[in-house]
This record gives C-alpha cells, sequence and structure tokens, in this order.
C-alpha cells in the first residue's frame, strides 16, 4: 500500500480490498492452508537485439519471444491440481500465474525460491531472475520449505544501469519511468522517456542483464519459451506500425505481448522509429499519421520531429491542417518546431 500510495504503481489500480484479498489466500480459496510455489527459467542462450542501436527492428523483452507464459504454465498448474484432487480425497486447489489473487514474488521468497533483488525482481541460485513464477494455492496441510539467507550484498549494478533510474535505493521500482512499464502501459508515454526507449518494442531486460548473479546460467529445455518465427528477438517496426488486426493476431496472438492490444504496440513501433536514426522511417510514419487512433497519430507526428527533414515537415503540416484531436495537435506542433530548428543540419543516417 506504501508504494502504491507513493505513486510508484503509476496507472496500475490496486484498491485496498484487492491488496488485501491478494495477501491472503483465504479469501480466494476457502480452506486454503499451503502454497505451492515453481519458477520456471525461460532464459535462452540467443542473443537479444541491442536495444540502443540504430535499427527499424525493435527489441522485444526476453520473456516476450515465445509463447504466452500465462497459457503455458496455467496449462501445467492445471495437470498438478489434478493430480494432487485424484490423489488426496476431498482437497481444493487454486492455479495462479502473474494476474492470479496472490502476491506471487512474496510467496516465493518464503518458499525459499530466492530472495528480492534490489532491482524487485527475484532471484534464483539456479536461474537468477530469469523465471516465471507461478503458484497453486491448495487445502492440504504441507510442510513448509525455509527461506533462502541470500541476499544482493553490496551490489547496485541494476540500480545504477537503469536507463531511467527507476529502480530506488529501498528496492522499489518508480513504474512511472521503468522501461518494462512504459511500453506496457495505456496512454501516452511522456516525452522525456520516449528517446531513452531506443529501438525497443516491448519491455526492458537492462537490469536483468546486467545483474551478476544471471552470469552463466544455463538455457531453459523449455520449447515453448523459444523465439517465435514471427517475433524473434526483434520484429520489423515498420510492419508492426502499418499491421492489419489479423497481422497482429498471427503475430503477437500466441505471445504474452497481445493483452495490451495493437494500437499499443503501434505506438511503441512508432517511437522506436523516432529513434532509429533511419530516414527510410519517414515514410511509414507518414502513412501513420492518419491512422484512426490518436495514440498511434501522435507518436508518428513525435518520431518525425526526431527524424527532421522536409518530407517529415510537409507530413507534419498537412496533419496540422486537417488534426482536430487537441494532444495529437500539440505533439505535431512540438516535432514541426524542431524540424524548423534543427533545419538542414538534422539529417538522418541511411543504414
Amino acid at each position: 500500500m506504501q508504494r502504491r500510495d507513493s505513486g510508484y504503481l503509476a496507472g496500475w489500480h490496486y484498491p485496498d480490498g484487492i491488496i488485501e484479498t491478494n495477501c491472503n489466500p483465504a479469501r480466494s480459496l476457502p480452506g486454503a492452508r499451503s502454497i505451492i510455489c515453481t519458477a520456471t527459467s525461460y532464459f535462452s542462450d540467443v542473443v537479444p537485439h541491442d536495444p540502443q542501436a540504430p535499427s527499424l527492428r525493435g527489441a522485444v523483452s526476453n520473456y516476450a519471444w515465445g509463447q504466452d507464459y500465462h497459457r503455458v504454465l496455467r496449462r501445467w498448474l492445471d495437470e498438478l491440481a489434478r493430480f494432487i484432487c485424484s490423489e488426496f480425497s476431498g482437497a481444493s486447489c487454486l492455479p495462479c500465474v502473474d494476474t492470479g489473487p496472490l502476491v506471487d514474488r512474496a510467496a516465493a521468497v518464503r518458499a525459499g525460491i530466492g530472495w528480492f533483488g534490489k532491482s524487485a525482481n527475484l532471484l534464483t541460485r539456479e536461474f537468477g531472475s530469469y523465471v516465471f513464477l507461478a503458484e497453486l494455492i491448495t487445502t492440504l496441510e504441507l510442510e513448509p520449505d525455509e527461506p533462502l539467507h541470500a541476499n544482493c550484498g553490496q551490489c547496485v549494478e541494476c540500480v545504477v544501469q537503469c536507463p531511467t533510474g527507476a529502480i530506488l535505493s529501498d528496492g522499489a521500482v518508480d513504474a512511472r519511468r521503468c522501461i518494462s512499464d512504459l511500453t506496457q502501459a495505456k496512454g501516452v508515454i511522456p516525452r522525456e522517456w520516449r528517446k531513452v526507449i531506443g529501438n525497443r518494442l516491448w519491455g526492458c531486460d537492462t537490469c536483468q542483464t546486467v545483474c551478476p548473479v544471471n552470469d552463466r546460467k544455463a538455457a531453459a529445455r523449455h520449447d515453448e519459451f523459444a523465439p517465435l518465427p514471427d517475433v524473434g528477438t526483434a520484429v520489423d517496426l515498420v510492419a508492426v506500425l502499418s499491421m492489419t488486426k489479423a497481422q497482429f493476431r498471427q503475430w503477437f496472438g500466441p505471445t504474452a505481448m497481445a493483452w495490451r492490444g495493437k494500437a499499443t504496440l503501434q505506438r511503441n513501433a512508432a517511437v522506436a522509429l523516432g529513434n532509429s536514426q533511419d530516414e527510410r522511417a519517414v515514410a511509414p510514419l507518414s502513412r501513420a499519421l492518419h491512422d484512426r487512433k490518436p495514440v498511434v497519430r501522435g507518436h508518428a507526428a513525435w518520431a518525425l520531429g526526431e527524424l527532421g527533414g522536409e518530407q517529415a515537415q510537409s507530413a507534419l503540416r498537412a496533419l496540422l491542417a486537417r488534426e482536430s484531436d487537441a494532444w495529437v495537435r500539440d505533439e505535431a506542433l512540438e516535432a514541426l518546431n524542431k524540424c524548423s530548428q534543427e533545419g538542414e543540419s538534422h539529417e538522418p543516417r541511411v543504414q
């Protein structure tokens, strides 16, 4: 509640009633006596795309390369629940995967699976932080495991190297500036954070890639989390910006990126293209100014301002001549002013 009241949770809403329910398993499963906690590794030997490289491809967070972990883990938990209920008459079970009614990291720490890192990630000795957490609340009385006596010591790599300073010294994360949250939250990405997003289409792994606990971890052996052909480690940003609903379902439907919808990914693609330093992005961004979603039009306008040039200025003037949305107009005016100020000295380079 303290982090919510401090504003660190940004647009993620946690009323008192929900917080109390999430901290009390018996409210979700009457008679609950135990929580079976699991941690499934998704670490891959595949080299991730550099999120700061000038590029027409957008980096995707490691956890989203493969199949949607919510569905995969829920299927596995359902199998475990069926087994328990068949072996122990009268037992009841409730699977929880991420969005379920449980504070999963706190439960995992108490179960001895890992410890809270300074990045707020759960760190495990065997797999580092590259784990999906899931739980099975049950009415069975099980002998508890002991928590690990481990911590990050004096290491502050994640705190120091977070691109936006979102990781605070007390172990809290300010979602208002966390890139992973910014790429998942609906609505407008604040201008002050757009440049630092780089080419990221979804998520941010910096606090994991710099963490010494994650060094030399073995790759996961679950094919479900291997990079999918239509996604991989990076996605064609121009294709995402102009994709149809059918393409969105085909490319992103099987992944954990689909839940926020097509417009959020297209907004992210526009920002990433604005950071591409590639004049080939101007034409697709100009076409995106006709998108029916204001959130896409406005971020595309900002991106054109970053790239500059006569074609970008012409597209922005045409947008202002027809646009009625006040926020989009403001973005277009700011972008056009930037183009005008930088003039011919602002020349995007071709990759």
